[in-house]
């Protein structure tokens, strides 16, 4: 039987477009500009694992988009499960070197690419990513498009701070974030009752 997540392509973000995101964030919380108005920057949403989306600003908030792909049975809810697996996804999809954790190569690649610095494709599976340097980008950014406030949401896993995270930090970082989202309690996240980044917030004025 085919899974519910087949056919689904999950939104993906290149640096360029990345780039473009940041500038027109930049160029809406700058001072007055002498030049044309800079187009609205679209639309994005970090997931609770680090992982960016992206929209138009004329569709929903791409949050939407991460619970959809999380949502593996259509349901409506992520149960923990469904969350756990998304998470686990992204962190093989971050384990450029497949050996079970994100060493510190791993952890700057990932930063260098959320902030839109650097270049060249990403490291394939069996390629081993080599050490990148993080220029500081604007964090702020990603910490308000998140639901936690992180600027380097990976990163934040890394409970005994060794620039490493072992699948087990990673998963008991997942249970901590879905037991913050899960205000209620019942074992199950629903989009309605997510909160709001505060970039959504902020971009749509108080609109639901």
């Amino acid at each position: 039987m085919r899974s519910p997540r087949a056919g689904r392509a999950r939104p993906s973000i290149s640096l360029a477009a990345l780039a473009l995101v940041a500038a027109g964030l930049a160029a809406c919380a700058g001072g007055p500009s002498h030049g044309p108005p800079a187009p609205p920057a679209p639309p994005l949403f970090v997931s609770p694992f680090g992982e960016l989306f992206v929209g138009k600003p004329e569709d929903a908030w791409p949050v939407a988009d991460w619970f959809l792909g999380a949502d593996a049975d259509l349901d409506g809810a992520i149960t923990f499960e469904e969350f756990s697996a998304d998470g686990r996804r992204w962190f093989d999809r971050l384990d450029a070197e497949r050996d079970g954790r994100l060493t510190q190569s791993e952890l700057t690649a990932y930063e260098v690419s959320l902030h839109g610095f650097g270049g060249g494709p990403r490291p394939g599976p069996r390629q081993r990513a080599r050490p990148a340097k993080a220029i500081p980008g604007n964090y702020g950014v990603v910490a308000e498009a998140g639901f936690f406030g992180l600027p380097q949401p990976v990163k934040a896993a890394d409970v005994n701070v060794d620039q490493r995270i072992s699948s087990e930090e990673w998963a008991q970082a997942t249970e901590r974030w879905f037991r913050a989202l899960d205000t209620d309690h019942d074992g199950k996240l629903t989009l309605a009752a997510l909160p709001k980044t505060t970039l959504q917030q902020r971009s749509q004025g108080g609109r639901p």
